[in-house]
């Protein structure tokens, strides 16, 4: 199948493109320099005004003919010729590298990927999603749903240019390698999901990520189970191996159905109008200190607290007289309405937003 026509030049071509700009403009500065000296020395030789001798430069270099202004002295004629050979060779110059780039469609990319690289410079808490194969494309589908904001990198130019179509903002390179991990925003992002299907590879993501961001959360796919805990020494927040989860999935969908399918539906939205939410506590909080059954949750916010995650450890289903702490992150499943009630009160978080 071949590769979808998109923004992003193959490397070879833009290199060469990238090395002709330069030239060009490096060009255009000599050029420039020479026509500025030329004016001067038409202006002293000629006895013309500096607009009448720049304007005589300029017809030369048009080559649209001489009419009332032009050369009588022979420092004036040779000037003129030194114009003709260096300022109109320039002109055809330039006028073919800018024919030939429009025509080939190489301006409009290079003009389209630098509008790609400056959104990117712009965005702060985002998610980078390394690989864009299947599992990489699911998780980017859930975090557009979920409203975050996304950057994605792959080395293959098909799963980008693909990517590129719908609208996403996506990096050709290796996602192994710090500078393209840079361009793609690490230093401000919340998270990064490391979905190749190299194990090796998540892991050198992993290090790099937490080596250029110690702050960011690492979610990392194993392709080998043995390799879990690979992941983790290396820095993974959070590791699961695509075979044995999807196994567990398609166990629990043979035996609990109805359960299964309520999850799903929580988190791919089907009911827009309920979403489940984790919340980080400070000591602003009105709910920090109160125990479970003072809390009005489900009074004030029309939420259910399903867990309190504290000090790493998850407190499932928390009693009633279990104390809310500052520091707390909570997990609660409500209306939407209500929870952005609870997001926007003081004291609370997105526990994965730096400020």
């Amino acid at each position: 199948m071949p590769a979808p026509k998109g923004y992003k030049l193959p490397d070879n071509n833009r290199k060469a493109f990238s090395v002709a700009l330069r030239l060009l403009f490096f060009i255009s500065i000599i050029q420039g320099a020479i026509c500025l000296v030329c004016t001067f020395l038409l202006a002293h030789y000629e006895k013309l005004s500096l607009f009448d001798s720049f304007y005589l430069i300029l017809i030369t270099l048009t080559t649209v003919g001489y009419g009332d202004i032009y050369p009588v002295t022979a420092a004036g004629k040779m000037i003129i010729i030194f114009l003709l050979f260096t300022g109109v060779g320039y002109v055809w110059l330039a006028l073919s590298v800018l024919v030939a780039t429009l025509v080939e469609g190489h301006l409009i990319h290079f003009w389209r990927e630098k509008q790609m690289e400056r959104k990117i410079a712009k965005l702060k808490n985002h998610v980078i999603v390394c690989g864009l194969g299947r599992a990489g494309t699911a998780a980017i589908k859930q975090l557009e749903r979920e409203g975050a904001s996304i950057v994605g990198i792959d080395h293959d130019e098909h799963y980008v240019e693909l990517m590129k179509e719908r609208g996403y903002l996506v990096i050709l390179g290796d996602a192994t390698e710090d500078e393209i991990l840079k361009a793609a925003g690490i230093e401000r992002a919340r998270s990064i999901i490391s979905a190749l299907p190299s194990d090796s590879a998540n892991i050198l993501i992993t290090m790099a990520a937490k080596d250029l961001n110690p702050r960011i959360r690492v979610v990392a796919r194993a392709d080998r189970p043995e390799n879990i805990a690979r992941l983790k020494r290396a820095g993974a927040d959070w590791v699961t191996a695509v075979g044995i989860a999807g196994g567990a999935r398609l166990a629990l969908a043979a035996v609990k159905p109805a359960t299964v399918d309520f999850i799903h539906s929580i988190l791919e939205r089907r009911h827009p109008d309920y979403k489940l939410e984790e919340i980080l506590i400070d000591e602003k909080s009105p709910l920090a200190g109160k125990l479970v059954r003072d809390s009005r949750l489900k009074e004030d916010y029309g939420s259910q607290l399903l867990a309190i995650i504290r000090n790493g450890t998850t407190i499932a289903n928390p009693d009633i007289s279990e104390t809310i702490l500052p520091g707390d992150v909570i997990i609660v499943f409500g209306a939407i309405n209500k929870l952005n009630l609870l997001e926007t009160s003081p004291g609370a978080a997105c526990p994965l937003k730096s400020e």
